[in-house]
C-alpha cells in the first residue's frame, strides 16, 4: 500500500481544468475574505490608518451574524459551517482517496450533535445491522426500488419508536433519544450501506461505514469547537475562502493516496488483478427527454450480483454502472490512469441493452471504442448488423446460411382470417434482444403489430418453422487462435421452467453446430452468443435470433449450457476474461481452423 502511495505522489499532475488567469482570479477571491478579517481586527485593536478602522468597524457592525439570538444560533451554524464541512469531505475523498458514504458524514454530525456521539453510534450500529440482515431477502425477493427504500424508512422508524418505548420503559436516556435523531439522515443511510453490500461487498460497506462515521465525529468535533463557533458567526465571509479552497483541493491536490485499498478483495495490482465496470440497464433516468423504445424489462430486472461476486473472488476491483448519459464520467472516476496503459487492465462487461432508441443496443460499444476503453461483446459495426433483423438475415444468407424469411406487414393476407397458412411469428425488426412474438389468427397478428410500434420499432412478420426449436450457446476459443467452442444444445421451451438439453444424433448435434459457429463468425460476436435455431424434420436448419449481451445469469441459458460441457460459471467468466487480457486477441483467424465442438457428457444424446 506504501508503494502505491508514493507511486500516486510521485506521478501525479495538475489537472490543468483552469485556464491560469481564471485561476489568479479565484486566488484572489479566496484571499479577499482573508484581508476582510484583518481589517476587522484593526478596527477592534483601534489602530492603524483611519480608514482602515472606520471600514473594519462597518464590517463589524453590519457584516455579521453575532446579533442572532443564542437559543436561534444552532440551526443557523448548520448553515454556515456547511462549507467547512464540505471541504474536509472533499480532502478526505480526493487526496486521501478514503471512500465515504458520499455526504452523509455532514449530515450524521448534524444528527450527533442532536442527540449525543453515543447514542448516534448506537443507532447507526442498530440500523445497518438490520439492514445487512434483511438486504439478502428483498434482493430474492426482486423489490423494485420504491419497495426497498419504503421497508428501509420502515425499519428505521420502527427502531427510533422501539428505543423510545424501551428508554421510558427502563429508564435509559440514551434510548430515548433515539427518537430525535433525524429520520431522514438515518434512512439515507442505511440505504447507500445496502447498496454498497450490492454492488461490492459486506466488507466495503462496512469500511465505508466506519470511515463516514470517523468523519462525521471529525466534522462534529471541529465544529463544536467554541472560538470556530463564534468565528464563523463573526466572519460569514469565510464561506468564500472555503468554496476556493475546494477549488484548489480538487486542481492540485487529487491524489487519492488511499484509492486502491478495498477491504475484502485481493489487490488489484496483481497481474491478474483487472478494474471492471458491469454496466446494464436499470432506471435509463438520465436522458434529456424518453423518446423511441427502451430496453426490455428482463433487463431492469435481471440481477448482476452474481456476475460481480465471481468476478471479485478471483480478486477483479469491480463496480456496477448505469448504462447512461452518465457513463462517460463514471468510467473516468473508477479506471485509474495506470489501468489504461497499452495493455489495458481495465474493462467493460456489457450487460446492457441501453437506453432508448433504435439503435440503443450499440450505444455501450459506441461509448467504450470513442473514449478508448476495452468492453465485451460485438463491436458497434456488429452489433448494428445483429440489432437488425432484415440486415442478420441478409448478412446469414450471404454466407449460405438459412433464416426466417421476414417481410412487413404490408400484404392484406397477414390480416385475411381465410388466408392464413399455420402461425406467424411477428418480430421487432432493430430490437433483436425482444422475443418474437407467436400469433395463431389475423386479429392476434393486427394486436402484435401495434405492440411492436407501441415500442417504437418497425414489425416483421414470418412463418413459423417447422420442427424444433432449440438454443446454442457459442463461446470464443480458450486460447488466442483457437477457434469458437460450441456448447450442449438446449431445448427452447418458451413459458417453462428450466433449460433441458436437446437429445440429438451425432449427424444433427454437428450440423446444428456447424450452423451455429457459421454465424458466430459471419455476424462477428466476438465473445459469446446465444442463438435460437430450428430443426426441421427432414434435417435443415435454420437461425430464428441471435443474442451477444446479457447472458451471464448463473442460472440461464449459457450457464446451463456450459455446466453440460464442463465448465464452471467462474470458469466461464475467466474465460472471458482472458480473451480480452491476451495481447493477440484480435488476431483470431477464425475462419482458417477446423471445428470445435463441445459435445454432451455420454448418457446425454
Amino acid at each position: 500500500m506504501y508503494a502505491g502511495i508514493s507511486k500516486r505522489l510521485r506521478t501525479h499532475q495538475a489537472r490543468r481544468g483552469i485556464p491560469l488567469p481564471v485561476l489568479a482570479l479565484i486566488v484572489a477571491l479566496g484571499i479577499l475574505p482573508l484581508l476582510l478579517i484583518a481589517l476587522r481586527v484593526l478596527a477592534i485593536a483601534g489602530s492603524g490608518w483611519p480608514a482602515l478602522v472606520v471600514a473594519g468597524d462597518w464590517l463589524n457592525q453590519h457584516l455579521s451574524l453575532l446579533w442572532i439570538p443564542t437559543a436561534d444560533r444552532t440551526a443557523i451554524l448548520h448553515v454556515v459551517q456547511l462549507p467547512l464541512a464540505a471541504l474536509m469531505v472533499a480532502v478526505t475523498r480526493l487526496s486521501l482517496g478514503v471512500r465515504v458514504l458520499g455526504f452523509r458524514a455532514i449530515l450524521i454530525a448534524i444528527g450527533m450533535r442532536e442527540i449525543g456521539v453515543l447514542p448516534s453510534l448506537l443507532l447507526i450500529a442498530i440500523i445497518a445491522g438490520s439492514v445487512v440482515l434483511v438486504r439478502p431477502l428483498m434482493r430474492r425477493s426482486s423489490m423494485p426500488l420504491y419497495a426497498r427504500v419504503s421497508s428501509i424508512l420502515s425499519i428505521v422508524a420502527a427502531t427510533m419508536v422501539i428505543g423510545l418505548l424501551l428508554g421510558s420503559a427502563f429508564d435509559m436516556p440514551v434510548l430515548s433519544s433515539f427518537a430525535f435523531f433525524p429520520v431522514v439522515i438515518l434512512a439515507m443511510l442505511a440505504e447507500s450501506i445496502a447498496d454498497t453490500v450490492a454492488r461490492e461487498n459486506t466488507a466495503m460497506a462496512a469500511w465505508r461505514t466506519v470511515t463516514t462515521i470517523l468523519l462525521a465525529l471529525l466534522i462534529a468535533g471541529i465544529s463544536a469547537w467554541p472560538p470556530l463557533r463564534q468565528l464563523t458567526l463573526a466572519c460569514p465571509e469565510l464561506i468564500l475562502t472555503q468554496l476556493v479552497l475546494v477549488i484548489l483541493v480538487s486542481e492540485f491536490m487529487d491524489w487519492r493516496l488511499l484509492e486502491d485499498f478495498r477491504p475484502g478483495q485481493r489487490s488489484a495490482d496483481t497481474p491478474t488483478g483487472l478494474h471492471i465496470a458491469v454496466v446494464r440497464n436499470r432506471w435509463s433516468n438520465a436522458v434529456l427527454r424518453h423518446t423511441g423504445s427502451t430496453a426490455p424489462k428482463r433487463y431492469r430486472l435481471r440481477s448482476v450480483q452474481a456476475l460481480v461476486d465471481a468476478l471479485r473472488a478471483h480478486g477483479h476491483t469491480v463496480a456496477v454502472l448505469e448504462a447512461d448519459a452518465r457513463l462517460f464520467s463514471r468510467l473516468r472516476d473508477i479506471f485509474p490512469r495506470e489501468a489504461l496503459g497499452e495493455v489495458p487492465a481495465a474493462l467493460v462487461i456489457n450487460c446492457a441493452g441501453g437506453a432508448q432508441g433504435k439503435g440503443r443496443l450499440c450505444q455501450v460499444p459506441n461509448l467504450c471504442e470513442m473514449i478508448g476503453v476495452p468492453y465485451t461483446g460485438p463491436d458497434p459495426l456488429a452489433m448494428a448488423v445483429i440489432s437488425d433483423q432484415l440486415l442478420m438475415s441478409q448478412t446469414l444468407a450471404a454466407k449460405g446460411l438459412r433464416t426466417l424469411s421476414c417481410h412487413e406487414p404490408g400484404d392484406a393476407a397477414d390480416h385475411d382470417p381465410g388466408k392464413q397458412h399455420g402461425p406467424r411469428l411477428v418480430l421487432h425488426r432493430f430490437q433483436t434482444d425482444r422475443e418474437p412474438i407467436l400469433v395463431r389468427s389475423a386479429p392476434a397478428i393486427t394486436r402484435a403489430i401495434k405492440r411492436v410500434r407501441n415500442a417504437g420499432d418497425l414489425p416483421l412478420i414470418a412463418a413459423v418453422p417447422t420442427g424444433r426449436r432449440l438454443r446454442v450457446v457459442v463461446v470464443r476459443g480458450a486460447n488466442a487462435g483457437s477457434p469458437p467452442q460450441v456448447l450442449p444444445p438446449i431445448e427452447s421451451h418458451h413459458g417453462k421452467r428450466g433449460y433441458p438439453l436437446a437429445q440429438l444424433d451425432h449427424v444433427q448435434h454437428s450440423a446444428l453446430a456447424d450452423a451455429a459457429q457459421g454465424a458466430f463468425v459471419a455476424l462477428r460476436c466476438a465473445d459469446l452468443a446465444r442463438m435460437e435455431l430450428w430443426l426441421s424434420p427432414e434435417g435443415e436448419i435454420g437461425i430464428i435470433s441471435v443474442r451477444a449481451i446479457d447472458l451471464l445469469s448463473p442460472r440461464g441459458e449459457v450457464a446451463v449450457s456450459a455446466r453440460a460441457a464442463g465448465i464452471s460459471y467462474p470458469a466461464l467468466i475467466q474465460r472471458l476474461l482472458e480473451s480480452h487480457t491476451t495481447p493477440a486477441r484480435h488476431a483470431l483467424a477464425l475462419g482458417h481452423h477446423p471445428l470445435t465442438v463441445f459435445e454432451p457428457a455420454r448418457g446425454t444424446l
